[in-house]
């Protein structure tokens, strides 16, 4: 596998398909890595299924049911944790975090399972990482699989709860030619990170069960006063979406009402209840023209919409699993 001693953390749940594809694109690619494999509760058989295809590429992969067995794992390029049930997103990437820090790994990159790699994209943002002890994380250019153009090149978070994405929908070309872009935000889909400062950190916040885990990076970030940097010459294509609309399924309305509840409630613990109210005057009418022309609510629907938001998020903590299975269901 080469000298490098990084860990590449996945999370799966039902998505064995796009797991094995990610994974052969990571050994095919080159990248010099172990990769934990953390399966959230899937129910469609994935652990059995991911194991064969990676022995069938001739990989050594092993299932472990306890932590206490990592010590026999050295020789196991794939390791394959069953939780048992859906931790959740930033839970399940801080499973794979603690036994990426138990196996020896200096760096740690997470990748969305619904990502594909080109080349050895991974060793070069790790080795980027190496070169800078300051840059807190290194992400590659991220591309919309199936084309030639950009998601991000990461981007940039203001203190309002905004964000701005760099080079999006852009040709993947002009992102080559930019090299580097130091940026304040990046989504939770691929980046790296040294092990000892994501686990000093207590790596993701969990108090969101899916979603606002990147945002919330970007303002301790922000409070820290640390940066990150996109290497536009490694390249991960992202099926987008994709791991939001398998956990959310269909629910249009309530996958946009969890991302602004996650958000609202976010700001209300950074700014105060009274602090929170002056953000939210300033920050709604900016979420209602969006809502308004993307087409998808009505003006009664974006009134009761507006209505339970704000009654919600001024009582929650946070969105736990019963809280995110609630929205979903619309009970919340």
């Amino acid at each position: 596998m080469g000298e490098m001693n990084y860990g590449v953390v996945i999370v799966n749940w039902n998505g064995a398909a796009d797991t094995i594809a990610c994974l052969k694109s990571i050994v095919m690619g080159g990248n010099c890595c172990r990769v934990i494999v953390i399966d959230n509760g899937s129910t469609d058989d994935s652990m059995t299924s991911i194991a064969d295809e990676m022995r069938l590429q001739g990989l050594r992969c092993r299932t472990l049911a306890t932590d206490e067995q990592l010590e026999s794992t050295e020789s196991a390029r794939i390791l394959l944790i069953p939780t048992g049930e859906n931790l959740g997103f930033a839970a399940g990437c801080n499973r794979g975090l603690r036994i990426a820090a138990a196996i020896g790994c200096n760096e740690v990159v997470f990748l969305n399972n619904d990502t594909l790699v080109e080349g050895d994209a991974l060793n070069k943002i790790v080795q980027r990482l190496q070169l800078e002890p300051t840059c807190f994380a290194c992400l590659p250019m991220l591309t919309i699989f199936g084309s030639d153009r950009i998601w991000n090149c990461g981007g940039s978070a203001s203190r309002l709860g905004l964000r701005h994405y760099y080079l999006a929908g852009r040709d993947r070309a002009e992102g080559a030619r930019h090299g580097e872009i130091r940026c304040s935000f990046f989504t939770g889909c691929c980046f790296a990170v040294r092990t000892e400062d994501f686990v000093a950190r207590n790596g993701f916040s969990e108090r969101f069960f899916f979603g606002e885990e990147d945002f919330e990076i970007a303002l301790w970030m922000k409070d820290c006063g640390l940066t990150a940097v996109c290497l536009t010459v490694a390249v991960v294509q992202h099926k987008v979406s994709v791991s939001f609309s398998a956990a959310a399924g269909n629910h249009e309305h309530a996958k946009v009402f969890l991302y602004y509840l996650n958000r609202f409630i976010h700001m209300r613990l950074r700014f105060g209840t009274l602090g929170w109210w002056v953000w939210a005057l300033i920050y709604l009418p900016y979420v209602i023209c969006l809502l308004w022309l993307g087409g998808t609510f009505g003006l009664a629907e974006l009134l009761s919409f507006v209505r339970r938001l704000l009654l919600r998020a001024r009582t929650m903590d946070g969105v736990t699993r019963a809280d995110f299975e609630a929205v979903m269901e619309g009970r919340i």
